[in-house]
Formats: structure tokens, sequence, C-alpha cells
């Protein structure tokens, strides 16, 4: 579950420093609009094997694979329709209400079956609320671009508002890694070694 994780988070990193080569050193913008989209199927596709992952139900990870295939093929038709021409939200849109309402009702699913260990104990949880507060808070951001950019200090709130959820949700990813090494050092202090061997113990 974790390298998927990592995985995300090192891709992420490097689209953001291509397409910034590509908007400020090349001066292409088609091809900074051609990392954004490539990136957008890819976060997609990776949050889906995440919860693929974690949900056991069968219904839930066909849902999930059927899922990535229609948003694949929304994407490339949306960038054919919009082709040369300027970078469209709609995309972003149906990935922030797809994820806001899956996110939600996985958190139903762990309220509902998860006693062991409580929930700001797994790293799926805090995974989970950073996705969730990053999608939500986004999503009315990206639906009003369009009707909202040409208003006077929209771009300052736009960046405003991005990046604050931005760095929000990276925080808590951080904090989802560290809850789970610390589970893990918690649990290897506590294991008892398989081969240890009693009789070698001298009687008190």
């Amino acid at each position: 579950m974790l390298k998927v994780f990592f995985v995300y988070a090192i891709i992420a990193f490097s689209f953001l420093s291509l397409s910034l080569v590509a908007l400020w050193y090349l001066k292409s913008f088609e091809l900074h609009l051609i990392l954004i989209r490539l990136f957008l199927i890819i976060e997609f596709s990776l949050i889906c094997i995440f919860y693929n992952i974690l949900f056991k139900s069968t219904k839930i990870k066909y849902t999930l694979i059927f899922s990535t295939i229609i948003f694949i093929a929304f994407c490339f038709y949306n960038y054919t329709q919009n082709l040369h021409k300027e970078f469209d939200f709609m995309p972003l849109v149906v990935e922030c209400l797809f994820f806001t309402f899956f996110i939600l009702y996985y958190f139903y699913d762990v309220m509902q079956n998860s006693f062991k260990v409580p929930l700001f104990q797994l790293s799926s949880f805090w995974i989970s609320v950073a996705f969730l507060i990053y999608f939500s808070g986004n999503f009315f951001l990206f639906l009003f671009t369009k009707s909202m950019e040409h208003e006077p200090n929209f771009e300052m709130q736009y960046t405003l508002i991005y990046s604050t959820m931005t760095i929000v949700k990276n925080i808590l990813l951080c904090i989802g890694v560290i809850v789970n090494n610390n589970n893990t050092l918690k649990i290897d202090s506590d294991t008892i070694p398989v081969n240890l061997a009693f009789d070698d113990f001298t009687n008190l």
C-alpha cells in the first residue's frame, strides 16, 4: 500500500518539475497541458490502485478498475475536444467529485468493519483524510474557475486556495507515513521470535 503512495509522491514531484520546465524554460504551453493531462491520469489510476489494495470486496475492486478506464477515456476525449486551445478543468472536477464520495464511503466501511486498531493509528486513514481535504477543498475552485478567471484578484485567490490545500495534503500524507513507521516499530518490538528456545533459560 505504501509503495503505491511513494510511487505517487515521486511521480507528482517529477511531473511538477517537468511542467515547470516546459512552461518557463521551453515556453511550450501545449507540452505543459499534455504533462498535466498525463499526471491527472496517473494520479487517478494510482489512487484507485491504493484503494483497490485496501478494499477486500470484489465489487469495489471492479468498480475502481471500471472507473479508471472510464476516466482515462474521458480525459482523452476531453483533450481532443480542447486540442491546442486551453486547459479544461472538467477532468479535475470529475476526479475531485469521484474521490470525495469514494473516500467518504471508505470511512464508512472502515468504521463498520475495523475494530482492532484505532483509526488515527492507520496510515490509510491519514492518507485518506489528506486526499479528502485536497479534493473536496479544490472541487468548487476547479468548478468555477472558467466563470471566474477574468475577475480581478481571482488568480491570487486561486493560488492561495490551491496552495493551502496542497500543503495541508502533503502534511497529512507525511503524518500517514510516520504513523505507519511507529506502528511497525511497535509491532517489531512486541514480537516474540518464533524460534525462541525456552529450555535455554535458567530456572530462577
